[in-house]
C-alpha cells in the first residue's frame, strides 16, 4: 500500500512537470509562429513555386495548380535533380495563391514536427516498451524543445518553405512512415488500413531528399533483415508493400537525368570507401559540437524520471552497445550523402538541421534504452539502494536544473536559441522592418507596363528570416526568378544601405 501511494505521489509530481514543460514548450513556439506573419518567398520559393503560381493566376483552380505543381516535379527530375516528392511539395508554396499565405510555413513545418514526433514517441515508448503515458509526454517535451532550439539553421527549418519542406517535413514523413507501420504490425483489425496509409508516406520518403532517402532505405533493410532472421511472416507481409514503394520512388529517386546536371555543378564525387570514413569523421566531429551544455542537462533532467519509468518495462532489452553502436552508423550514414555528392564542402544548414533531430531522438532512445538494461539487470538490492535516495532527491534536482537551464538561456547568445532570436528580432523591431521592406519591393515589382524595376537592399536582415538576397547582377538566378515571377525581365538592386 505505502509503495502504491508513493508511486502515485510520483506520477502526480511527473504530471506537474509534463503540464510544465508543455507550457514552456507553447511559449517557445508562440514568438516563431508570431515571426512567420513577417516572412516573404526567396529564391527557390520562385523557382519551384512559378508554373502553379502561373496556372493560379490564370484559372483560379485548385487542381490546375496540383497538376502545375506535378509538372514542376517531372521538369525539375529531367532538368536538376531527383527528389520528386520534394519537388511537389516545394511548387506548393503557400505565396502560390497570395503572398500573405507565405506565413503559414512554420505553422505546417512546426505542425509536422510535433506531430511525427509525438505519435512516434507514443507508439513506440507506450505502444511496445510500455512505458508510462506521462513519462512519454515530458520525454516528448524535451525532443521537441532541443528539435526546435537547437537547429543549426532555424531560418531554413521553419521559415523558408522551399528548404523547410525538403528536409524538416520530409524527415517528419519518415517518423510518421514508421510510426503507421509500427500501428500495422499491432493492429489486428485494421492492418489494411494502416498498410494503405503507408504507401503515400513510402512515395513521400523515396521521393525525397537523399538524406532521408538513404536512411528510410537503411531502415527498411535492416528491418526486413532481422524479421527473417526471427522468421516473423506476418511483420514481413505488413512491410513488403511500403518497402517496394520506396525502393521503387529510391530508384526513380537516384536515376534522374538531373542529377547528373546538378553534379556538374559540383564538385567532383568521392569515392564510395573515403566518403563512407569522412561520414563517420563528420558524425564525430558533429556530435561533439551538438552535445552542449543545453543537451547534458536534458540528459541530466530526464534520468531520475527514466529511471521510474522503465520499471514497467514489458520487453527485454539486450545487448545495449550494439544498439548503441547501429545508432552511431545509422547518424554517420545521413553524412553520406553530401560526403559522396558534395566532396569535403560545407554542409548546408538545411541538411544539417535533419541530422541533429536524428541525433537527439536516437540519443533520447538510447538514454532509455541504457537506463532499462541497467534497471533489469542490477539486483533488486542495489535498486532500492539506488532508488530510495534519488526518489527523495528527484525534486531538489530538477527544480535546480529547471533555474540553471533558465539562466543559462538569459544569458545565451541572441542567436543560440530559436526562440530568443525570434525574440529579439521582434522586440527590436527588425523583423516588422524587413517586412515593410519587403511590401515595399512588392509593390514596385507589380508596377504595370515596367519591364526593368530597381529594388533597393534590406536595410535589416533578421536572423530567421536572412536567406540570401537577389544580387547586384540582374543575370543571377535569383533575379531572373523574382522577375519571372513578376513577369518583368530585368530585377536589379540598389546597394542604398
Amino acid at each position: 500500500m505505502k509503495r502504491k501511494f508513493n508511486e502515485m505521489i510520483h506520477s502526480s509530481f511527473q504530471q506537474k512537470i509534463f503540464y510544465s514543460l508543455l507550457l514552456i514548450l507553447l511559449l517557445c513556439i508562440l514568438p516563431l509562429l508570431v515571426m512567420g506573419f513577417y516572412s516573404h518567398p526567396v529564391g527557390d520559393d520562385y523557382t519551384y513555386g512559378f508554373q502553379a503560381h502561373l496556372a493560379w493566376e490564370s484559372t483560379g483552380s485548385l487542381p490546375a495548380v496540383i497538376k502545375a505543381a506535378a509538372a514542376t516535379a517531372q521538369s525539375f527530375w529531367h532538368s536538376y535533380q531527383g527528389p520528386f516528392a520534394s519537388a511537389f511539395f516545394m511548387a506548393l508554396q503557400p505565396a502560390v495563391i497570395s503572398e500573405r499565405l507565405y506565413a503559414l510555413s512554420p505553422f505546417i513545418m512546426l505542425f509536422m514536427l510535433i506531430f511525427s514526433t509525438s505519435l512516434f514517441l507514443r507508439i513506440l515508448l507506450v505502444k511496445y516498451f510500455r512505458l508510462p503515458a506521462v513519462s512519454v509526454n515530458i520525454i516528448t517535451c524535451v525532443q521537441l524543445l532541443f528539435s526546435i532550439e537547437l537547429l543549426e539553421a532555424p531560418s531554413e527549418a521553419f521559415f523558408w518553405y522551399c528548404g523547410a519542406v525538403h528536409y524538416v517535413f520530409m524527415q517528419s514523413c519518415l517518423l510518421l512512415l514508421i510510426s503507421v507501420l509500427l500501428l500495422a504490425s499491432r493492429s489486428e483489425k485494421r492492418t489494411w488500413l494502416y498498410i494503405l496509409l503507408s504507401l503515400p508516406l513510402a512515395l513521400c520518403c523515396g521521393g525525397a531528399n537523399f538524406v532521408t532517402v538513404l536512411t528510410s532505405m537503411i531502415l527498411f533493410a535492416c528491418t526486413l533483415l532481422f524479421l527473417l532472421l526471427l522468421r516473423k511472416k506476418r511483420e514481413l507481409l505488413i512491410l513488403l508493400p511500403s518497402f517496394i514503394v520506396n525502393t521503387t520512388a529510391f530508384i526513380l529517386n537516384v536515376s534522374a537525368p538531373g542529377n547528373l546536371v546538378r553534379e556538374s555543378e559540383q564538385l567532383a564525387p568521392l569515392p564510395p570507401v573515403q566518403a563512407v570514413y569522412h561520414a563517420f569523421r563528420y558524425c564525430i566531429e558533429y556530435l561533439g559540437k551538438w552535445t552542449n551544455l543545453y543537451v547534458i542537462l536534458g540528459i541530466i533532467f530526464l534520468i531520475p524520471l527514466l529511471w521510474a519509468a522503465v520499471s514497467s518495462l514489458k520487453i527485454r532489452l539486450r545487448l545495449p552497445g550494439l544498439f548503441t553502436l547501429f545508432s552511431f552508423c545509422l547518424l554517420s550514414s545521413m553524412f553520406a550523402p553530401n560526403t559522396y555528392a558534395l566532396g569535403l564542402v560545407v554542409i548546408y544548414g538545411r541538411t544539417l538541421n535533419i541530422i541533429m533531430q536524428a541525433y537527439y531522438l536516437l540519443l533520447i532512445l538510447n538514454l532509455i534504452y541504457w537506463i532499462g538494461w541497467f534497471h533489469q539487470n542490477l539486483p533488486l538490492a542495489d535498486k532500492d539502494t539506488f532508488l530510495i535516495p534519488l526518489r527523495k532527491h528527484t525534486k531538489s534536482l530538477l527544480l535546480s536544473l529547471c533555474a540553471f537551464l533558465i539562466f543559462a538561456a538569459l544569458c545565451s547568445g541572441k542567436t543560440t536559441l530559436t526562440t530568443k532570436s525570434a525574440i529579439h528580432d521582434l522586440r527590436k523591431g527588425y523583423a516588422q522592418a524587413y517586412h515593410r521592406e519587403t511590401l515595399h519591393r512588392i509593390a514596385l515589382l507589380s508596377m504595370e507596363a515596367v519591364d526593368e524595376v530597381w529594388v533597393p537592399n534590406y536595410s535589416v536582415r533578421p536572423a530567421l528570416l536572412d536567406l540570401e538576397d537577389i544580387s547586384t547582377d540582374p543575370s543571377n538566378w535569383r533575379n531572373q526568378a523574382l522577375a519571372d515571377w513578376y513577369g518583368k525581365e530585368t530585377v536589379h538592386l540598389s546597394i542604398i544601405y
